[in-house]
């Protein structure tokens, strides 16, 4: 009687398989858009990705492969749940990218669920979610932001809820599994990028160390170090793992200091600098064409680790589930990945061309840490006068 039973269920959710991938190809056939966001924004590389990824669910639904009976049936509750909220609010602080228009699209086609989108600073993000708690309005479900910002947000701000279990979370690496509620999703990597009609092949830097050569006095261009930004984040890493001599050879070189990261790219292309550093190493595509060269240090990338993080009192809890799960599925990491994010997703590089994968790949050296934020921004204050 019991094996009946099971058989009788396994039909049943068989038959509720194909019930939603039927609905699911009709959304196909409308074209379904969101109030953001509409399907033709896809890049056909994106298409490719959500396709093959689908057809690896169908693949596994027709082959028969048994679900784990009991989490299958709550999650299928939260997917039943989230399409009847039927839209998601999102802030992001990852600002002007085009990848999340991208990703909110393949979600509203996975699910039809409507993503809205707010970017902004970090800083503006922080202050817009605390201004709106403490007049008792939760506005928005999810925040994208980075591993720092969410350590502030949970112990200070006290703004976040604990981080749902979902189907993906379990998949990710173990480095990025945090103690802070966030789910990791990707990583920012950062290197040093050089003007090749300026320095000549033999005399590329090879290392972070290779900074501290006095053939560069006077001819790097550096994101400022004593404020929160890359050039923090490139100060941080190489002083805690090279050391504080080899930072004040650094500081010895003459550096010229900005704040601003995309026309320092453009400075150093012109050829008023022979090396800008540190820089967005994902931003290599935009400069094709130009006497550029991105450099990956032979120690390491340091980076920048982004995820979600679940608001307090999410007006949309189930959709805010579905979105923190499917950023860390395949779909969106193959979408990080092939743009030169390092993705939390083993695998998810294979196919790459070269230099993207390269990057892609690239070994992480370091990252900051919030608590210690404080005593370092000091000491780099001290340290470049």
């Amino acid at each position: 009687m019991r094996r009946r039973g099971g058989s009788r269920r396994i039909e049943a959710r068989l038959r509720r398989r194909s019930e939603v991938a039927s609905i699911v190809s009709s959304r196909e056939e409308k074209n379904v858009t969101t109030s953001k966001f509409n399907m033709s924004a896809m890049s056909a590389w994106s298409r490719r990705v959500f396709l093959a990824a689908a057809g690896s669910a169908a693949i596994i639904a027709a082959a028969g492969v048994p679900a784990v009976n009991a989490q299958d049936a709550e999650w299928q509750k939260v997917i039943e749940a989230g399409k009847k909220e039927g839209s998601l609010v999102l802030y992001t602080a990852l600002v002007g990218q085009p990848s999340t228009k991208q990703i909110a699209a393949a979600f509203t086609k996975e699910y039809g669920i409507n993503v809205e989108v707010l970017e902004a600073r970090a800083s503006e993000i922080r202050e817009r979610v605390r201004v709106e708690q403490s007049a008792g309005r939760f506005a928005a479900d999810v925040m994208f932001t980075s591993e720092g910002q969410t350590m502030l947000y949970d112990t200070e701000d006290k703004s976040v809820d604990p981080l749902p279990a979902t189907p993906n979370s379990t998949k990710i690496g173990d480095r990025f599994k945090l103690k802070v509620p966030m789910a990791s999703v990707m990583t920012i990597p950062y290197g040093i990028m050089i003007n090749t009609g300026l320095v000549k092949p033999a005399d590329e830097p090879k290392s972070w160390k290779d900074l501290a050569d006095p053939k560069w006095q006077g001819k790097i261009l550096s994101d400022d170090p004593r404020a929160i930004g890359a050039g923090y984040l490139w100060f941080f890493s190489t002083y805690t793992r090279i050391g504080e001599d080899y930072v004040k050879k650094v500081a010895d070189q003459k550096l010229v200091f900005t704040r601003d990261q995309r026309e320092s790219q453009r400075r150093t292309a012109r050829g008023e600098y022979s090396i800008y550093t540190p820089v967005i190493m994902t931003d290599f595509s935009d400069l094709k064409g130009l006497p550029v060269k991105f450099i990956i240090p032979e120690e390491g990338v340091p980076y920048v680790l982004y995820g979600n993080v679940l608001l307090k009192k999410a007006p949309h809890p189930n959709a805010a589930k579905l979105y923190l799960d499917f950023m860390q599925g395949p779909t969106v990491q193959k979408i990080y990945a092939s743009l030169g994010y390092g993705p939390v997703l083993a695998g998810m590089t294979d196919g790459l061309p070269a230099d993207v994968k390269a990057i892609s790949e690239a070994k992480l050296y370091g990252t900051t840490d919030t608590t210690r934020q404080n005593e370092m921004l000091a000491k780099s204050k001290e340290i470049f006068k």
